[in-house]
């Protein structure tokens, strides 16, 4: 019985693009719904559950990527294996016919019909105009290497492609070609723009609408993004005042300003951080200050539903 050994051995690494990508699909939309969810924890429950869900998708679409890429391809003399931390791809190398850069014929129309692309690379099952199925395993988008066997068509990108020169020298054929890589298809743009445009719209849509207003025995709260919860042991005064004596604002310093809204924290001219959740322009506007001298301005786009609100605040308080 014959001993394997290892012939050749290339990494497969993340190259910029796929790096760029990483950090857009998975890593930051992640972090900053998860930073929501922590801001809105114990302001508006089923916003930071719906926060928290789509953090957890982007999670796992991380980690899937994560197992499901390849971070080595290992050439024996019997087997080119494609390293991954899930689960190794192992072909037998009798089973190759062809090895070769993939061509822009090849990848013309490639769209994905399952798997993901973004996270750490590609994997999963994709078609072409030339290819009907092709398993493709890489981390880079570049390098791209079609592997055609007796039953399946694989892609995989080794950092090295001296490794199609060894499997052409393992499996005894004559040629290879190595003309230069294109770009693959731009399918992953759609995908994309989703993961991006998604949590943005949802932010924005969950910002802009006015937050329910919570008065118990103890606290009044503004629920939902950028909201906020003040004890009534912490309020120093409460009282209205006309639009035109609101501070003149200089910057927004973590929040939303959209149309008329504003909502999250700000900074007047006179340097002093506020609070705002206002519809510009409108009267009157409530004003409540901490005892630790923290302001916040708040009104409604119904003038009337603004003087009820403080009304209910003044009988509280």
């Amino acid at each position: 019985m014959s001993v394997e050994k290892i012939v050749f051995i290339s990494p497969s690494t993340l190259d910029k693009k796929s790096l760029i990508l990483t950090l857009i699909v998975c890593v930051l939309p992640t972090l900053f719904l998860g930073w929501m969810v922590y801001r809105n924890f114990t302001i508006d429950h089923v916003l930071a559950i719906i926060l928290g869900i789509t953090a957890v998708m982007f999670a796992g679409i991380f980690v899937l990527g994560l197992i499901c890429t390849p971070y080595k391809y290992f050439l024996t003399n019997s087997h080119l294996i494609i390293k991954r931390h899930y689960k190794d791809i192992v072909i037998p190398l009798q089973s190759i016919k062809h090895i070769r850069l993939m061509t822009s014929d090849d990848k013309k129309g490639m769209l994905r019909t399952f798997g993901a692309e973004g996270a750490f690379g590609s994997w999963g099952y994709y078609s072409t105009s030339a290819h009907k199925k092709l398993t493709v395993f890489t981390r880079r988008y570049n390098n791209w290497t079609l592997i055609i066997t007796d039953r399946k068509k694989y892609v995989i990108a080794p950092d090295d492609l001296k490794l199609i020169d060894a499997v052409v020298q393992q499996t005894g054929q004559n040629e290879t070609d190595t003309q230069p890589m294109d770009v693959p298809s731009k399918k992953w743009r759609t995908f994309i723009s989703i993961a991006i445009i998604a949590p943005i719209l949802l932010l924005v849509y969950f910002s802009y609408k006015e937050p329910k207003v919570e008065i118990d025995n103890n606290s009044f709260k503004l629920n939902g993004v950028y909201g906020v919860n003040l004890p009534f042991s912490e309020i120093a005064e409460a009282d209205t005042i006309a639009w035109s004596k609101m501070p003149t604002i200089s910057i927004r310093t973590n929040g939303i300003s959209l149309n008329k809204v504003n909502r999250g924290k700000f900074k007047t001219t006179n340097g002093e951080k506020i609070h705002l959740s206002i519809h510009r322009g409108v009267s009157p506007v409530i004003r409540i200050v901490k005892q630790d001298g923290s302001v916040y301005y708040i009104n409604r786009k119904n003038t009337d539903e603004t003087r009820q609100i403080f009304n209910k605040l003044k009988i509280k308080n």
